[in-house]
């Protein structure tokens, strides 16, 4: 059962629990027991949700919730989400970075990504997902273009 602290700016951390209660922080992405850190400044102009661990089918419900909620505080729907600490992303994960983007752009805004690892982007490449999910190698430059 996952753990959600619902505070964005403590971060939520999403974490398994074995049947004795007790945190499995390192459990292996082959498991049900997934960890996801997210984290957003609140206070920043330009918000960036950064990820950190495993987004799968578990966690992408988290992360969609955390970035519409960061989009709903903002005059305009412009979000980067960093990745660099994110080590593991499967369909549901790319899922959720499409409903984001169609939730985005029908607002008149945007996500974008940022850190993507070379596994990643091979995905975004292959699936033909990197048109729409633009990759930027730092936050700055992925608002570089926001006035």
């Amino acid at each position: 059962m996952a753990d959600i602290n619902s505070r964005i700016d403590s971060g939520i951390d999403l974490r398994g629990r074995s049947d004795s209660g007790r945190l499995d922080i390192g459990a292996p992405a082959s498991t049900s027991r997934a960890l996801l850190t997210i984290s957003v400044d609140p206070t920043a102009s330009r918000p960036v949700v950064s990820l950190a661990g495993e987004l799968d089918i578990a966690t992408a419900p988290a992360v969609k919730t955390v970035c519409f909620e960061t989009f709903e505080s903002r005059p305009r729907p412009y979000v980067v989400v960093d990745l660099a600490g994110l080590y593991f992303c499967d369909c549901a994960g790319l899922n959720a970075f499409v409903l984001i983007h169609n939730w985005a752009r029908a607002g008149g805004g945007w996500i974008r990504l940022c850190r993507t690892d070379r596994r990643l982007q091979k995905m975004l490449d292959i699936t033909g997902l990197a048109a729409a999910l633009r990759c930027y190698p730092t936050a700055v430059d992925a608002f570089a273009d926001v006035e």
